[in-house]
C-alpha cells in the first residue's frame, strides 16, 4: 500500500507512526515509466533480481529506525525456480537468526478445471517447497485470498492439515475473506490453530451497480477504511486475543485516501482496539 515512498522513505515515516514492522514487497516492476500504483510500479523497487544487492540497505534502515522486515510478498511458487532462489538467499540475508516469513503465490481457481485436483496441485507445491524453507528457518504463508483454492479459513486449514505449522501458516486476510467467505471469525481461528501465523486488517465493502440483462443486480467490491468496512474489526481483534494471537496485525489499506492519513487513522485505530480487548 506504500508505492509511492522509497525504501528509505519507507522505514522512517513507518518508525515515525512506531510501527514495529513492514511486509516488504519483492516483486518486478512493469516495463515502461507508469505512475506508482498499489499492484504496479513501486517507488521502493525491489525485486527478486536485486534483492541480494538490497539487502545491506534493507538491514541498515532496520537497524536506523528499530522496523523489521517481518514478512516478503513476492510471486513464489516452484514453477518460478529463479524467484525461488533470490527470495529464500534475500530473506536470510536479512536476518539469519530470524529471517522474515515469506509469502506464497499460488496459481489462482481456474472455474472451468475440477477444483480437487487443482486443490491437490497447490498442497503438493507447498510441500515441494518446505523441505528447503525448512533447512533456512524460513516460514512459509499461505494467504486466505480471493481466487484462490483456499478462499476461506476452512478451506485453508483444510490445505494445510497434517503439515508442520512451524514451517507453514495462514494469513487471516480479513479484506479478502470479507468478499467471499467471511466465517464466525471466532470459529475460523480456533480452527486455524497453530497454523494462523499472520493477519491483514483492511476494510472492504460491497458496492451496488445496475442489473444485468436477466435483471440480476451485479454488485462490486470496494477498499475503504477497517471501521468502514464489513468485517467486525472489534469483534476480530477480541477474538485474536482470545485465541492467544501474538503476531503481527499489518495495515491493508487499498482505499485512496492519503496515505500517511491511512497510516496514522489505521494505527491510532488498531492501538485502541488492542487496549480496550
Amino acid at each position: 500500500m506504500l508505492p509511492d515512498w522509497g525504501l528509505d522513505e519507507t522505514f522512517d515515516r513507518l518508525a515515525a507512526y512506531g510501527i514495529d514492522a513492514l511486509e516488504l514487497r519483492v516483486r518486478d516492476n512493469p516495463p515502461g515509466d507508469p505512475a506508482p500504483s498499489f499492484w504496479g510500479r513501486h517507488a521502493a523497487d525491489v525485486s527478486p533480481a536485486n534483492f541480494l544487492d538490497k539487502v545491506p540497505a534493507i538491514r541498515a534502515a532496520a537497524a536506523r529506525t528499530g522496523v523489521r522486515v517481518c514478512t516478503l510478498a513476492p510471486r513464489l511458487w516452484p514453477d518460478k525456480p529463479k524467484v525461488v532462489d533470490a527470495v529464500l538467499a534475500g530473506a536470510y540475508a536479512i536476518d539469519p537468526d530470524a529471517p522474515p516469513m515469506v509469502r506464497l503465490s499460488p496459481p489462482g481457481y481456474d472455474r472451468a478445471r475440477p477444483y480437487r485436483e487443482q486443490f491437490a496441485a497447490v498442497r503438493r507445491g507447498i510441500e515441494g517447497l518446505l523441505p528447503r524453507t525448512r533447512a533456512l528457518d524460513i516460514k512459509l504463508l499461505y494467504e486466505i485470498h480471493v481466487g484462490t483454492v483456499a478462499m476461506s479459513a476452512g478451506r485453508a486449514h483444510a490445505l494445510l492439515d497434517g503439515l508442520d505449522p512451524e514451517t507453514i501458516g495462514a494469513i487471516f486476510d480479513l479484506p479478502n475473506m470479507s468478499r467471499v467467505a467471511l466465517e464466525d471469525t471466532r470459529q475460523s481461528l480456533d480452527l486455524l490453530g497453530p497454523y494462523l501465523a499472520y493477519c491483514h486488517i483492511g476494510g472492504s465493502r460491497p458496492v451496488a451497480g445496475a442489473p444485468d440483462e436477466h435483471g440480476q443486480r451485479q454488485w462490486s467490491w470496494e477498499f475503504c477504511a477497517p471501521e468502514e468496512g464489513i468485517a467486525n474489526i472489534p469483534q476480530v481483534v477480541a477474538d485474536l486475543r482470545a485465541v492467544g494471537y501474538d503476531g503481527y496485525l499489518t495495515i491493508e489499506d487499498f482505499s485512496t485516501r492519503d496515505t500517511d492519513l491511512k497510516l496514522r487513522e489505521g494505527t491510532a485505530y488498531l492501538r485502541h482496539l488492542l487496549e480496550m480487548t
